[in-house]
């Protein structure tokens, strides 16, 4: 029963891919034969969080433990959840739709304070009460963690835990100790009590909240023996840290779609407005071997065309160049590229940019953060003027078109000037993109406004006014609005002023967040769906003025998130901000002397540089068949059914791609700076619609049996598509399209929909049998003939299946959508979802 009202939700939505799990690399456990469910949710789409890299690393260390299963759960789409509602179905996880209730643990990664509705949302589908004060011990135990959990307050009433700091040592941990508790019997005041004992676990219910002399925020102090400091938890060494290689491939394009793997965690630059390099601190580095094999075994499990090597800072990875020139070794040959973060414009070398090339272009970025030197020494941003423009003119001067350029306003001390230092910057880098490559160059120019964070230097500095951001964002779209070349993405003020407000909240936001969510607070970092006018109304429903989250703070008060220890000691930020009032640069980590500096209390843990030199490795090549000295053509025919039926062509294109690369199937690939793997598909399936028998052509170096290939591609293919058989092709035969005589199409209808058509064809009550079945064919072939005569060649009614066949003639100049036919003649809306193309005719 479930199963069906799901698969009618499924018809109902925009992306129903995002809900239908089943992809290569899934793990999927029998929960009846697990002590400890849990669920690792994400307060985003899917799209966002199968991109974040640390739920990948969470998932992957839990399900290898055979006592804990963790499956994902999501941010439902509005659509999702209005019909999830009208159905009464309780939120479910995606491997085994486990209903959320259900789980020992409920596990939401934090990255962004505009996703705190989404949490509640997940909570409420997933019938969770969504105060921690309410729920009893049949309820999962709700954690946080995640950068933004360095500030917890603004949530601390809605989960029952945080987990400070990194999470593959201590999250076991906690699962261990709740295991363990459980099976003894522990209330779950105990169980949160003793949890309370682990380093970096925060439960606020042990903590009362009060108002320090000179603020206007609340702070917290513990009662019942809880700890004052909540000290993150780091993983040292970080070489062995686990990580991942037999990632999830999804089935659908998400953000970051492509192998991403960690070299470094930490920076060991000191921006002040940067709080992921003092909640990430202390920096460190992994073996440059180990990454290049870690890439190398991910992409042959996971089929990928890209990889990226990921880092806050990856200019300063001491192995950058060597580890590149290794990859790119092997890579080179199976048309695979390689990306990087942005990067500070002293990184980008010669051989790195030559490495990036061998393959395809990928993105350039240059992050400036200011206009002026004056202003980047403020906010430490150790980047000149001449760097940016030997950067910006290296790349032009390699190719690259399109550049992509960073920046802030509003940051402490700014001038108008630093606002046309922005202008001057873009115009001089598009005179030097005309300059070198004859045609101006394209700017993606992203202007964000400054928020002060918490644990950073600016954190008692306040966050400029709406007018006053909206002026300064205006004035640079005034004064570039003459480059038609220059596309502006500006960060909306109003969703930064919220995110301002929720980064340095306290308590009393917790009540804010519920009542702006009743009503409809939901995806407030999405443009299309925040709305500031139900927070302003949540705000004055708890009289509470916004404004005092936005001011500058005493620096001799305590502030809410005081009792969150990074390791950065609160005078070195004090000694920090007063240098960037007096615009002083502060070294690097790689050039201070940590025994001088004394601004830390992990510096024993930051690692300056990795002993073990490079080894050599090669990526293992199960290509499949015979190389010949000419390519062969084939054509290959597979079924998409079942949940495949939802999704996209471009979405079902990627999956077979990744599917023929992970057999060792080779295939013929585009010539230019942006390599593609060549397949011809027959016109595309809208979606929904199921495929019997579907074809797509490729051209191989390799001889290969169809018996083999069929064996070696479908064990590497997700849900629901089958390759059926493979013919070779004589290479001098038309297109396929050119060879399409017709497509074959079935219509399935239940009883019900049999019978409301005879009845309206011949006015008489009655089933398909008899006298029916015969007018019900009539009736269709005199419908189709009227609007489009000559288009199907033949009409056929089974009538034990309740099944219409319909062979169409194909013209490639004039398409005919076969739904559209189905919708006029059987009056039937959306009914893809009851048609299959059975297969097709050739000449």
């Amino acid at each position: 029963m479930f199963e069906t009202v799901f698969e009618d939700i499924l018809k109902q939505v925009q992306r129903p891919g995002r809900y239908l799990g089943g992809e290569w690399n899934e793990i999927k456990k029998d929960p009846t034969n697990v002590p400890l469910k849990i669920a690792l949710a994400f307060p985003d789409l899917y799209e966002i969080g199968m991109s974040y890299l640390g739920q990948k690393i969470l998932y992957a260390i839990i399900n290898e433990r055979s006592d804990f299963l963790a499956e994902r759960v999501f941010a439902p789409g509005a659509d999702f959840e209005a019909l999830l509602r009208e159905n009464r179905i309780p939120y479910f996880s995606i491997e085994n739709r486990i209903p959320l209730d259900e789980f020992d643990v409920l596990g939401f990664s934090l990255l962004y304070d505009l996703n705190y509705s989404n949490i509640l949302t997940i909570l409420d589908l997933g019938q969770i009460p969504i105060w921690t004060s309410k729920r009893k011990a049949v309820f999962p135990l709700v954690i946080g963690g995640g950068p933004a959990v360095f500030n917890p307050e603004p949530v601390a009433e809605i989960f029952d835990l945080f987990l400070i700091g990194e999470g593959e040592e201590a999250f076991l941990e906690i699962l261990e100790t709740i295991s363990r508790l459980k099976q003894d019997g522990a209330s779950r005041e105990f169980i949160l009590k003793d949890l309370a004992k682990i380093r970096s676990v925060y439960v606020p219910s042990l903590y009362r909240t009060y108002l320090p002399s000179r603020s206007s925020l609340f702070a917290v102090k513990p009662i019942q023996n809880a700890p004052s400091k909540i000290k993150k938890r780091v993983v040292h060494p970080f070489q062995n840290s686990p990580f991942p290689e037999k990632i999830i491939v999804p089935n659908i394009k998400i953000i970051f779609d492509r192998v991403s793997v960690e070299v470094s965690r930490g920076c060991p630059q000191n921006c002040r407005f940067c709080q992921a390099s003092n909640i990430y601190f202390p920096s460190r580095v992994k073996d440059p071997s180990d990454v290049v094999n870690k890439v190398l075994k991910s992409l042959q499990s996971t089929g990928y065309e890209e990889a990226s090597l990921s880092s806050l800072s990856i200019s300063d990875y001491p192995y950058l160049s060597g580890t590149m020139n290794e990859l790119m070794e092997n890579l080179e040959k199976d048309k695979i590229s390689l990306s990087l973060p942005s990067m500070r414009p002293k990184g980008l070398t010669k051989d790195v940019t030559e490495s990036i090339l061998r393959v395809r272009k990928t993105g350039f970025t240059i992050v400036p953060e200011a206009g002026t030197e004056r202003l980047r020494m403020v906010i430490n941003k150790n980047l000149r003027d001449d760097d940016i423009w030997e950067a910006a003119s290296n790349a032009f001067s390699q190719g690259w078109r399109l550049l992509k350029l960073y920046f802030m306003v509003g940051l402490p001390t700014e001038q108008e000037e630093d606002l046309r230092g922005i202008v001057d910057m873009v115009n001089k880098i598009i005179t030097l993109g005309r300059n070198i490559l004859n045609k101006f160059p394209q700017i993606n120019l992203s202007v964000s406004s400054f928020i002060p964070k918490p644990h950073t230097p600016f954190q008692w500095v306040g966050m400029e006014n709406e007018q006053v951001l909206w002026k300064k964002h205006a004035y640079i779209k005034s004064h570039l609005k003459k480059h038609r070349s220059v596309r502006f993405k500006n960060h909306p003020i109003r969703s930064s002023i919220l995110e301002g407000i929720f980064s340095r909240g306290d308590r009393r936001l917790n009540a804010v967040l519920v009542q702006a969510w009743r009503e409809g607070a939901r995806f407030d970092s999405w443009s299309d769906f925040f709305d500031f006018d139900i927070w302003k109304r949540a705000f004055e429903t708890n009289d509470l003025d916004y404004s005092i989250y936005l001011s500058e703070l005493s620096r001799s008060a305590a502030l809410p998130w005081d009792h969150i220890h990074t390791g950065i000691k609160k005078k070195y930020l004090l000694q920090e901000l007063e240098r960037a009032f007096a615009a002083e640069n502060t070294e690097s980590c790689l050039e201070k002397d940590c025994a001088v500096c004394q601004g830390c209390t992990l510096w024993p843990l930051y690692e300056k540089e990795f002993p073990k030199k490079m080894v050599q490795s090669q990526m293992k090549r199960h290509m499949l068949g015979k190389e010949m000295e000419e390519s062969l053509r084939y054509r290959a025919f597979y079924s998409k059914l079942g949940r495949a039926r939802f999704l996209s062509h471009n979405d079902l294109s990627n999956i077979l791609q990744r599917g023929f690369r992970r057999a060792g199937i080779g295939v013929q690939y585009s010539e230019g700076f942006h390599p593609k793997m060549i397949m011809s598909f027959l016109p595309a399936l809208p979606l929904g619609m199921g495929g019997k028998e579907e074809v797509l052509e490729f051209k191989s170096a390799f001889e290969f049996t169809e018996k083999d290939f069929l064996s070696r591609v479908n064990t590497v293919l997700p849900m629901d598509i089958r390759f059926l058989r493979l013919e070779e092709v004589a290479t001098n035969r038309s297109s396929m399209t050119d060879e399409i005589k017709s497509m074959v199409y079935s219509l399935s209808l239940d009883g019900t929909q049999i019978d409301r058509l005879v009845k309206n064809w011949t006015g008489k009550k009655g089933s398909s049998k008899n006298e029916g079945s015969e007018m019900l064919l009539k009736k269709v072939q005199e419908g189709i003939e009227a609007r489009d005569p000559g288009v199907v060649e033949k009409i056929e009614f089974f009538e034990k299946q309740n099944k219409f066949q319909l062979s169409v003639k194909f013209d490639k100049g004039h398409s005919v959508r076969i739904q559209d036919i189905v919708k006029n003649i059987f009056t039937i809306e959306n009914p893809v979802h009851n048609i299959i193309r059975e297969k097709v005719v050739f000449n």
